[in-house]
C-alpha cells in the first residue's frame, strides 16, 4: 500500500483536517502516554456523559453472547479494551462535530448514515466469519469513508465543484478528478488518516484494497477475508440509503457475495435484519438519520420471480418474445393456441404457476372473459398479465385494463419497450413476496402471542406450589357450574378440605418440609379425583373440589377415598417421619340454596364438624 505521503503531510501541517475535540481528545493523548493507568482512563470518559452512554452500549452489543450486561465504564474498558476504546471515542467525536460544513455538494447527514451502516454491517460479519474482532471491525467500517468528509472539510467549494463535475461517473471519476486536483484522492486520504490516528495497517490496507475495488492482493489469507467483508458492508452501506430497483441489485449482490463466504440465505436475511435494526438505534443515539424500516429478502428463484407463459397466436411474434426472455434470464413456456385458447390459457396457467402471463389481447375476441375468469382465482390474481393488442385498438385499453390486465403494449413493440413493463413487473412480484413474509411473519407473531397469552393466563389462575387452579379461578368456576346446574337443574357438589395441624408441622419442621407435604397432598388428591373434578387450592392449607353431576353418595364414597389415600403418605425428615391427614367438609346443591354463597357455607360448615370431631374425618351439615 503506497500512499502519496507528502500531500497528506502538506495537508496536516495545514491543520484542516477532521480530528477530534473534547475527551476525545484527552482519551487519544492519554492513551499515547505509556504511564496512564485505567482508574484515568475511566476519569477521562466520565467526563463526556454522552461518551459513556455510546460506550456502554457498544461493549453490550460486542459481550451480549456473555449474558452478562455492562454498566459501568470500568466494564466496557474491560469487555472492549483500550485500542478500540480509543478508536470508538475518535469515532463518535467526528460524529459529533462534523454534522454540517462549507461543501454545500456534500450531505453530511447521509454520509454518516452510511458510515453507521457500513461499521454496522462490518461487525456482524465480522462476528460470524472471523477475520477480527467485532469491536475492531465497527471502528473500522464507521471511519472507512472518512477521506471523503475531509476533502469537504478542507476544501470546501472546490470539492462541491468536483462533486458536480464528476456527475454520473461516479467514484471512479471522482477519485480521477481529486488526484488532478489534490494529488491524492480520498481513499488515499481515509488509509492515511486511520494509520495517523492509529489504527493497525493490517486492518486499514485491506480496507485500501476494498475501497479501490481489488479481487486480491499479495497479502496473508487473513487481508483476504476482511477485504472481502469490507466490500460486502460497503454494499450494504449503500442498499440502506437507496431504494426501489438499485436497493434491490445491491441487495441481489450482497446475497452472491455472503453465499461465496459461506452464509446461508436465511443466515444472511438474519444478519441483514440485524444490521438495520442495529443502524436505527445507533442512529437514535448519535442523532443520526436513517431511512424507514429496511427489509432485505434473499434474491428470488426464476420460479419465484421470472417464470413467463407465452400465450400468443403467431409463430414469429412468440419466438422474438421467447428470444428477448431467455436473452434477460427468464424462465419461458410457451402456450402453442390449438383448440380451445382460453381452456388452454387457464389450465396452464394454474399447473405451471407463472409469475407474468404474456398473452394475446384478443385470445376469446372482444370479451376478454378468459381474463375476468382467470383473476377469479387465487393463483390467477398474483400473475401479472401484459397484453399484446393489435394496431388500430387502441379504444379497447381501457377494457383491458377493467378486465384486469396489468399492462397493455402494441403487438411487435420494441424491446426496451417490453423489458420495461417487464421490470415493472418483477418490481410488483417483490413486493408481494415482501407483502407475503410479512403476512407469513405477523401470522408467526400471532401464534406466538397467543401461546405466550396462555400461559400468563395458566399462570394468573394456578398456584405455582400445588399445580391447582387457585381462588380467583376456583370462584369463577364454581359461578359457572352453579348457574349452569340451576339451568338444567342437574347436581352440582363440592369439597371443602383442611390439611389437619399443618401450622404445627410448620413449627416443628421447616415451611419446606410443610410445603413438600403440601404438594405430596395435592398429588394424592389429584390422583383420587375423577377427570371431571375442578381442584383449587383457596387458602394456605385449604382446598376446594368442585365437583359437577354429583349426588351425595357419589361425594361422600370421593372424600372418603380421599381420607384413605392421605392417610398413607409418609415424609423422612430429621426429625423422624410425617404423616398427613384431612378434615372434609360436604355440600351438595340444595333446591332452597339461592346462591354458590349458600354452597359453600355449608361446605365451610360441615369442614368445622369435621374439625370438632377429632378431625381425619368427613362432615356433612345438615340440610
Amino acid at each position: 500500500m503506497e500512499l502519496p505521503v507528502q500531500p497528506y503531510e502538506a495537508l496536516k501541517a495545514a491543520g484542516q483536517l477532521p480530528s477530534p475535540q473534547g475527551a476525545a481528545l484527552t482519551i487519544m493523548r492519554l492513551c499515547q502516554r505509556d504511564d496512564f493507568s485505567m482508574a484515568q482512563l475511566a476519569w477521562a470518559i466520565k467526563t463526556d456523559p454522552a461518551f459513556v452512554g455510546r460506550l456502554i452500549k457498544a461493549a453490550n452489543t460486542v459481550g451480549r453472547q456473555s449474558g452478562r450486561p455492562i454498566a459501568s465504564v470500568e466494564g466496557a474498558l474491560q469487555v472492549l479494551g483500550i485500542a478500540t476504546v480509543r478508536t470508538l471515542a475518535l469515532g463518535f467525536s467526528l460524529v459529533s462535530q462534523y454534522r454540517q460544513g462549507a461543501c454545500l455538494g456534500f450531505d453530511y447527514e447521509a454520509f454518516w448514515s452510511r458510515s453507521l451502516a457500513t461499521g454496522l454491517a462490518f461487525q456482524a460479519l465480522a462476528r460470524r466469519l472471523g477475520g477480527c474482532g467485532a469491536e475492531e471491525a465497527f471502528c473500522v467500517g464507521l471511519l472507512a469513508h472518512v477521506g471523503e468528509l475531509a476533502m469537504a472539510t478542507v476544501y470546501g467549494e472546490r470539492y462541491a465543484a468536483l462533486l458536480s463535475a464528476a456527475g454520473v461517473g461516479g467514484v471512479a471519476a471522482l477519485r480521477q478528478l481529486e488526484r488532478e486536483a489534490f494529488a491524492l484522492d480520498h481513499d488515499d486520504l481515509t488509509a492515511a488518516l486511520l494509520l495517523d490516528w492509529g489504527l493497525p495497517e493490517a486492518l486499514v490496507e485491506p480496507l485500501y484494497q476494498a475501497r479501490r475495488g481489488a479481487t486480491v492482493f499479495a497479502a496473508a489469507p487473513r487481508s483476504q477475508v476482511l477485504m472481502r467483508q469490507m466490500q460486502m458492508a460497503d454494499l450494504l452501506g449503500l442498499a440502506v440509503l437507496a431504494s426501489g430497483a438499485e436497493r434491490d441489485g445491491r441487495s441481489d449482490c450482497f446475497f452472491e457475495l455472503a453465499r461465496q463466504a459461506g452464509l446461508s440465505d436465511a443466515a444472511t436475511e438474519a444478519l441483514l435484519a440485524e444490521v438495520v435494526q442495529s443502524w436505527q438505534d445507533w442512529g437514535d443515539m448519535l442523532a443520526v438519520q436513517t431511512a424507514n424500516p429496511v427489509r432485505f429478502l434473499p434474491p428470488a428463484t426464476p420460479q419465484e420471480e421470472g417464470r413467463v407463459l407465452l400465450a400468443l397466436a403467431a409463430a414469429n411474434e412468440r419466438q422474438r418474445m421467447r428470444q428477448l426472455l431467455l436473452e434477460q434470464h427468464y424462465e419461458v413456456f410457451e402456450l402453442p393456441l390449438n383448440g380451445s385458447p382460453v381452456e388452454a390459457t387457464l389450465m396452464a396457467c394454474l399447473e405451471l404457476g407463472p409469475r407474468i402471463l404474456v398473452a394475446d389481447a384478443d385470445l376469446d375476441g372482444a370479451s376478454l372473459a378468459w381474463l375476468r375468469a382467470l383473476r377469479d382465482t387465487r393463483p390467477g390474481r398474483e400473475i401479472f398479465v401484459l397484453l399484446m393488442r393489435a394496431p388500430g385498438e387502441a379504444e379497447r385499453d381501457v377494457a383491458a385494463f377493467e378486465a384486469g390486465a396489468d399492462e397493455v403494449l402494441l403487438a411487435g413493440a420494441e424491446a426496451r419497450s417490453i423489458l420495461a413493463r417487464l421490470m415493472a413487473a418483477r418490481r410488483m412480484i417483490r413486493m408481494q413476496r415482501e407483502l407475503e413474509r410479512d403476512r407469513e411473519e405477523i401470522r408467526h407473531f400471532a401464534a406466538e402471542l397467543a401461546v405466550a397469552n396462555r400461559r400468563l393466563q395458566e399462570v394468573a389462575r394456578t398456584d405455582a406450589l400445588t399445580g391447582f387452579y387457585n381462588r380467583r379461578y376456583a370462584m369463577e368456576r364454581l359461578q359457572q357450574e352453579w348457574e349452569a346446574a340451576r339451568r338444567t337443574d342437574r347436581p352440582l357438589a363440592c369439597l371443602m378440605i383442611d390439611l389437619d395441624n399443618f401450622k404445627q408441622v410448620n413449627d416443628r419442621f421447616g415451611h419446606d418440609v410443610g410445603d413438600h407435604l403440601l404438594v405430596q397432598v395435592a398429588q394424592v388428591v389429584r390422583a383420587n379425583l375423577r377427570s371431571s373434578d375442578v381442584s383449587c387450592r383457596i387458602g394456605g392449607d385449604e382446598f376446594l373440589i368442585i365437583c359437577p353431576d354429583t349426588g351425595a353418595a357419589a361425594l361422600r364414597a370421593c372424600a372418603q377415598r380421599l381420607l384413605e389415600a392421605v392417610r398413607r403418605i409418609r415424609i423422612e425428615t430429621p426429625r423422624g417421619v410425617l404423616g398427613a391427614s384431612l378434615s372434609i367438609g360436604l355440600a351438595v346443591r340444595q333446591s332452597d340454596m339461592n346462591s354458590l354463597e349458600a354452597l359453600l357455607k355449608a361446605a365451610d360448615e360441615s369442614m368445622y364438624l369435621a374439625k370438632l370431631a377429632g378431625r381425619d374425618t368427613l362432615g356433612e351439615a345438615s340440610a
